[in-house]
C-alpha cells in the first residue's frame, strides 16, 4: 500500500462578512499519496485556495477560520498542534508555491536569502551552508548560472524565472508534501511547459506527495493522477485523472471538459481550433446558496429532485487504484 502521506476529512473553512458567515470550503475530503498528484480544480471562487490556505492554516484571522474537520499529516492532526508546532512544519515538511511569485518575493531582499533564510530556520545550518544549499537548489530547478544569481533581486528575473525560485525556495527542505497554486499562471505556454516537467522531475527524485491548484484542465490531464473538482466551496466529482477526463458523470465538470479549448484536423489535414462552449450563468453567492444542487441554476439537465435537499457526495464505482464519487441525484 503506498502511503497517504496527507488526508483532509470533512474540512469546513468559514470568513465572517457584513452580510453574514460565508462558507469557503464545505466538507471537502480528499487524500494524496507519497509520489502522487492530486489536481484540485474549478472556476475562481470555488474555494480550491482556501482549501491550500487551510492544510497550511493560513487562513486570515479573525475573519476566517477552520470551523471543524481533520488535516492528517502521516496521521497527525495539523488542527490539534500549537502555532509553534506548526512553524516547524510549515515550509519544513509541507511547504507551498503561492500564487503570484513578484508579490510572493521580498523585492528588498536578494533571492539567495530568501531561500536561505528558510534553510537557517528550519535546518539549522549556517548561512554560509545555507547559501551553498541555496545555490544548489537554483540549479537543481534549471536557474542558469546560479552562483552568480543568488545575490540578483526578484526585479532582475524574468516571470519564468521567479517562479522557479518559488519552487527552489518550496523545496529547500525537502518536504513531504508540496502544494502547487496556480504554479504557471501568467507564464506563456513553454515556460509553463518547462516548469510542469519541472516539478515531474523534482517530484519524482525526492517522492514527494503534490497537490496541484488549477483552472487548467490541460496542465491536470497532463500530470495528475487524481482530480477533484469543486464547485461553490464543495466537491461535486472526484476520481482518477484517466476516469474523470474519460467518462466524466456530474454536469459541471462535463461543462468545464467542454470549455477548454481543442484542436482538430480537417479534411485537408489542417489544424482547426475547436468551437470553445461555456457554461451559462455565473456561480451563486456563497451567501445565499441555492436549496438543493448548487450547480441547478446553471446545469443542463436539472431535475426537479435537483431543488430539494443537496445530493450527497456518493459512490459510484472504484477499483485498486481509484474511487470515483460524485455529488449528483441523476441516475449514471
Amino acid at each position: 500500500m503506498v502511503e497517504k502521506v496527507l488526508e483532509v476529512k470533512s474540512l469546513r473553512t468559514v470568513f465572517s462578512t457584513e452580510g453574514g458567515e460565508l462558507r469557503a470550503v464545505d466538507d471537502v475530503s480528499f487524500s494524496v499519496s507519497a509520489g502522487k498528484t492530486l489536481g484540485i480544480v474549478g472556476e475562481s471562487g470555488c474555494g480550491k485556495s482556501v482549501t491550500s490556505l487551510s492544510i497550511m492554516r493560513l487562513i486570515p484571522r479573525p475573519s476566517g477560520s477552520i470551523e471543524s474537520g481533520q488535516i492528517l499529516y502521516r496521521g497527525q492532526d495539523l488542527l490539534g498542534l500549537s502555532s509553534e508546532e506548526m512553524r516547524r512544519i510549515r515550509g519544513n515538511e509541507i511547504s507551498m508555491i503561492f500564487q503570484e511569485p513578484m508579490t510572493s518575493l521580498n523585492p528588498v531582499f536578494t533571492i539567495g536569502y530568501q531561500v536561505s533564510e528558510a534553510i537557517v530556520l528550519h535546518q539549522r545550518l549556517t548561512l554560509r551552508d545555507a547559501r551553498s544549499r541555496a545555490i544548489e537548489m537554483f540549479e537543481l530547478v534549471g536557474i542558469p548560472s546560479p552562483a552568480k544569481r543568488v545575490d540578483e533581486y526578484p526585479h532582475q528575473l524574468s516571470g519564468g524565472m521567479r517562479q522557479r525560485v518559488m519552487i527552489a525556495m518550496a523545496l529547500a527542505c525537502h518536504p513531504k508534501v508540496l502544494i502547487a497554486d496556480e504554479p504557471t499562471t501568467a507564464l506563456d505556454v513553454t515556460v509553463q511547459a518547462q516548469i510542469l516537467d519541472l516539478l515531474r522531475d523534482l517530484q519524482q527524485k525526492v517522492g514527494m506527495a503534490l497537490i496541484l491548484i488549477t483552472h487548467d484542465l490541460g496542465v491536470v490531464a497532463e500530470v495528475a493522477d487524481d482530480v477533484v473538482v469543486m464547485y461553490a466551496g464543495r466537491v461535486v466529482e472526484q476520481g482518477s485523472v484517466k476516469e474523470i477526463f474519460k467518462n466524466p458523470k456530474m454536469p459541471y465538470t462535463r461543462g468545464l471538459l467542454r470549455s477548454s479549448p481543442t484542436l482538430t484536423l480537417d479534411s485537408g489535414g489542417r489544424l482547426r481550433r475547436g468551437r470553445l462552449e461555456t457554461i451559462p450563468g455565473i456561480v451563486p453567492s456563497l451567501l445565499s446558496l441555492p436549496k438543493g444542487c448548487r450547480f441547478q441554476d446553471r446545469c443542463s439537465s436539472v431535475l426537479e429532485a435537483c431543488r430539494g435537499n443537496e445530493p450527497e457526495l456518493r459512490l459510484i464505482s472504484s477499483d485498486s487504484d481509484s474511487r470515483h464519487l460524485i455529488r449528483c441525484v441523476r441516475d449514471i
